[in-house]
């Protein structure tokens, strides 16, 4: 009996620490993860930020809206070149895979009736002297290949006029541009805000919303892209997600409108887990992280 109630003793004790040795790594685990989410949530808003503001058409739309919990600026959601011209405003362009590996056309999303279309033209003779026309987006879809970028176009083989095979037919209000040329490049850009908002969750998160390019400047419901962060304070070196805005000099911009003389804008995103994260000891507390990234416009006025 006094054998069994020892063995009985050691069988609990053994279990006891199994059980606190595993409680402890479920914890470690859990605010490990917590503190990674943070992180990846930070570092994918840069990421997201930074692209959108390198690309920005800064030089001729400018910055429409720059405060310090939002920012609004024409982003480039597209690229291609113009293979046929046709009458009405009607161009074809390449599809977005060649049989060769090539890519003339690449598109982030597809543009539609709020965005705008800039396409590269050329007077006869004088090279010199091209530049960008603008246009609104009437329409772009797939057609086929032989309507919009044949092989005699020189942008496409044999091998890609395998049967089914489409590419691209946009259409711009306002009719056909003048001097618009075979090869000449083509972009599209749509308006979009960031901005830090409050949710139906009590919660502060990075949001998108895409804006109509175009008067009237309505945008649409907003939608997360990160977060949560900090909340929001009007407070410098508090909020969740601040902006600040400097020109060439080094000189602080404060809501200048239209904003093209931005030459840099600096980026501060502040995480906060939404649970106890700490890694020492059994200390319960949460975790705060920080990301700074500025970021210089490259297609602005010098």
């Amino acid at each position: 009996m006094a054998e069994l109630i020892v063995s009985v003793v050691l069988v609990s004790v053994i279990a006891a620490v199994t059980t606190l040795t595993l409680v402890r790594q479920q914890r470690f685990y859990s605010r490990t993860n917590a503190i990674l989410d943070v992180k990846s949530q930070l570092r994918d808003a840069g990421n997201v930020l930074a692209a959108d503001i390198r690309g920005a058409a800064v030089a001729t739309y400018g910055i429409p809206l720059m405060t310090d919990s939002a920012i609004e600026l024409y982003t480039t959601i597209g690229t291609s070149i113009t293979c046929l011209v046709s009458g009405a405003g009607t161009y074809g362009l390449p599809p977005s895979v060649l049989a060769n590996g090539n890519t003339l056309t690449s598109l982030l999303v597809t543009p539609d009736t709020g965005d705008l279309a800039e396409v590269y033209t050329i007077p006869a003779g004088n090279v010199d002297s091209g530049a960008w026309v603008t246009r609104r987006v009437a329409s772009l879809a797939s057609r086929s290949l032989a309507s919009t970028c044949p092989s005699a176009t020189g942008f496409t083989a044999l091998a890609d006029a395998r049967p089914g095979a489409t590419g691209y037919q946009l259409v711009v209000a306002g009719g056909t541009i003048g001097n618009a040329r075979k090869g000449g490049p083509v972009r599209f850009l749509r308006r979009a805000r960031y901005s830090i908002y409050k949710s139906s969750d009590n919660l502060w998160y990075l949001g998108y919303r895409r804006c109509s390019a175009i008067a009237p400047y309505v945008c649409a419901v907003i939608q997360p892209v990160s977060g949560p962060y900090r909340a929001y304070a009007a407070q410098r070196g508090r909020s969740g997600v601040g902006f600040r805005y400097y020109d060439a000099a080094g000189t602080e911009l404060f809501a200048e409108n239209p904003g093209r003389s931005v030459a840099r804008v600096e980026i501060v995103l502040r995480g906060q887990s939404q649970r106890a994260a700490s890694l020492v000891g059994d200390t319960q507390r949460q975790f705060d992280d920080s990301l700074v990234v500025i970021v210089s416009p490259r297609n602005r006025r010098r």
